[in-house]
């Protein structure tokens, strides 16, 4: 009976201290405005919100044992510097940082495995992490971004935005004056985007819907899709082993090249009016060439010890100067 209670005494022991390691904590603190925020984690989770022109408010929610996990504020006159860390290894537990602060503020956000979900700071972003996802809406200004393996989204981004991820997916929506976003192995998605684009992916595939600006877009081994575009300037949509399919919102007055080495190139003008000088070329032994408009020339060229069929018509004038190659698929012009 005695060891049964001593037995039943140690469960008890072990259960409270286990469940007072998980117990929820809280941490609140104020602060008056800054230029910036500094925030670091180490796997927490942080939500910066827009809030009053007043204060900065921060909120830490954690359920770490005190023993292992450690948190500081650090303020002058400009900034704010805000870090977790942990002593030792064995940290069971998880955390969360929730700030609240004006709109106008610099925030510069480091993590090794921690979301971040920013709304409505209206000055430069600038976040790193590991592996975790980052979703950012209304910002006024500019956005530099990289992970390593975590997906990206944007929303409502009136800057310049330069994003890059190894192996996490990329998506943008209602963003303005120029994007450059680069994935190692992750799609990009686009949709209602305007300015300058720049966008490369290795084995990706990339979706442009509704975009005007200029175009650099191109792809190792994924397909590139851009429906409803107006080209701003001279652009380059291209591929090394995926179709190009390129769909225009207005007729093309910039130059434009649409370019598959083992894929298909397909430009459809979506009933627009079709002007300028155009050229297709396909190798001659593999590839093919479609044109609803009559060729005025036609002649094979040797490339790089291939022959290649070069086809071409003006229709109009001799700008701009349209360019649809492949080499081993399809090169289409469509009405």
């Amino acid at each position: 009976m005695k060891k049964i209670s001593t037995l039943l005494l140690s469960v008890i022991f072990f259960l409270t201290a286990a469940l007072t390691s998980f117990a929820q904590k809280e941490v609140h603190k104020t602060f008056s405005p800054k230029e910036k925020i500094s925030i670091s984690t180490v796997s927490g989770d942080c939500m910066i919100k827009k809030g009053g022109n007043d204060e900065i408010k921060v909120k830490l929610i954690y359920t770490y044992s005190d023993d292992c996990f450690e948190y500081s504020f650090k303020e002058d006159n400009n900034s704010l510097m805000i870090k977790e860390e942990f002593n030792g290894r064995n940290c069971n537990g998880e955390s969360e940082w929730i700030i609240t602060t004006p709109s106008n503020v610099n925030i510069k956000f480091n993590t090794a495995s921690g979301d971040l979900e920013l709304n409505g700071v209206d000055n430069n972003i600038s976040a790193n992490t590991a592996s975790g996802d980052m979703e950012l809406k209304n910002v006024g200004k500019e956005v530099d971004i990289s992970t390593a393996s975590g997906d990206i989204k944007l929303e409502n981004i009136n800057g310049n935005s330069i994003i890059s991820t190894a192996s996490g997916n990329i998506t943008a929506k209602n963003c303005v004056d120029g994007i450059k976003l680069s994935s190692a192995s992750g799609n990009i998605d686009l949709e209602d985007i305007n300015g300058k684009i720049s966008l490369s992916a290795a084995s990706g595939d990339i979706t442009i819907i509704n975009a005007s600006g200029e175009f650099k877009v191109k792809t190792a081994s994924g397909n590139i899709e851009a429906e409803n575009i107006e080209l701003t300037d001279e652009s380059y949509l291209g591929a090394a082993s995926g179709d190009v399919e390129v769909s225009l919102s207005k007729s093309a007055v910039y130059d434009l090249t649409i370019s598959s080495a083992s894929g298909n190139s397909i430009l459809d003008y979506n009933g627009n009016d079709i002007k300028g000088f155009f050229e297709f070329s396909a190798r001659k032994d593999k590839g093919t060439i479609f044109s609803p408009i009559k060729f005025d020339k036609e002649e094979v060229v040797e490339k790089n010890g291939k022959d290649y069929d070069v086809k071409s018509f003006t229709a109009g004038s001799d700008n701009p100067e349209i360019i649809i190659k492949t080499a081993s698929g399809k090169a289409q012009l469509k009405k």
